[in-house]
């Protein structure tokens, strides 16, 4: 019996250990993402919507294992990485309306 409790505290540790390696991003990249994705975006959809889209698309690739969000900041990814990491970004649909 005790050994159940034993198992049923570890097993979910356990289970996590590999979401870890895909936790978020690298140490201060979440932010020069936001900035030059605001940035960019800001003259076309207006600010507010900017930083909305931005964050959703942050949020679209803050799964990637952080080697791979660093490649994508660096511009060093593989195109298949930069493509998939595309895709993900553009299901954040910004809204498109003119900008008061």
């Amino acid at each position: 019996m005790r050994l159940n409790r034993l198992f049923a505290v570890v097993a979910p540790i356990a289970l996590l250990l590999p979401l870890a390696a895909h936790a978020d991003w690298p140490k201060g990249e979440r932010a020069k993402y936001m900035a030059q994705c605001t940035q960019a975006a800001t003259p076309q959809i207006g600010a507010a919507a900017a930083k909305a889209h931005c964050a959703c698309g942050a949020d679209a690739i803050k799964s990637y294992p952080a080697k791979d969000i660093q490649a994508l900041m660096d511009n060093k990814a593989p195109l298949d990485l930069q493509q998939k990491a595309l895709g993900q970004i553009a299901a954040c649909k910004a809204d498109t309306a003119p900008k008061k």
